[in-house]
């Protein structure tokens, strides 16, 4: 932060800064923001960053090069938090791109610890929040224990039982209880799958 006030007074950061703040005007002027939107800007962001160290190194106090110390603080204090991450196993401070949401992990631990390999077929209600999906897999859809579908229309999950008919066939509803599966059920009368979005 103390080098920040000296990057941002260089005449030489006009462009970066311009760029950070059209892009950054972009990025919040849509109604729904993620955070990867902005992933066009972190080069200007890093760029700004190391602008600010380098400036930092230029702070002399009564023949002290302050600043050099300063920047060598900051990076050291970089490689090491990064490094204590690492050597703890953690990820991203809101864990969500680490593991996702954490009843799909505590269902895939159950059916871990069962035999055999499983399908779980996942039913929606009418009204789920499409930014909270549960459906996901690896590139080897055959070779997985545990393999997610959303519920389909009857044609559909007869051809989807019958291509994975080595499995076991579980259902969760995510929308009435997240942790609870059991096995599978077609709904009842009235109450189709909910519409793919």
């Amino acid at each position: 932060m103390p080098g920040l006030a000296f990057a941002l007074s260089d005449r030489k950061m006009g462009l970066l800064l311009a760029t950070l703040l059209v892009s950054g005007a972009g990025v919040f002027a849509v109604i729904w923001s993620e955070p990867h939107y902005a992933a066009p800007l972190t080069c200007v962001i890093y760029a700004v960053l190391a602008q600010s160290v380098r400036h930092l190194r230029t702070v002399v106090r009564k023949r002290n090069t302050v600043g050099v110390a300063l920047s060598r603080v900051v990076v050291v204090a970089l490689v090491l938090g990064t490094g204590i991450r690492v050597a703890r196993h953690l990820c991203d401070p809101l864990e969500w791109p680490c593991m996702g949401d954490p009843s799909r992990v505590f269902v895939t631990q159950q059916l871990t610890e069962m035999p055999g390999k499983h399908l779980i077929v996942v039913r929606y209600a009418k009204d789920h929040n499409i930014h909270d999906e549960w459906v996901y897999n690896g590139a080897d859809i055959d070779g997985p224990k545990i393999l997610w579908a959303r519920e389909l229309g009857p044609e559909q999950n007869a051809k989807l039982f019958a291509y994975f008919r080595d499995r076991q066939i579980w259902l969760i509803e995510p929308d009435i209880d997240n942790t609870e599966i059991r096995p599978y059920s077609p709904p009842l009368s009235g109450d189709s799958p909910s519409p793919r979005r």
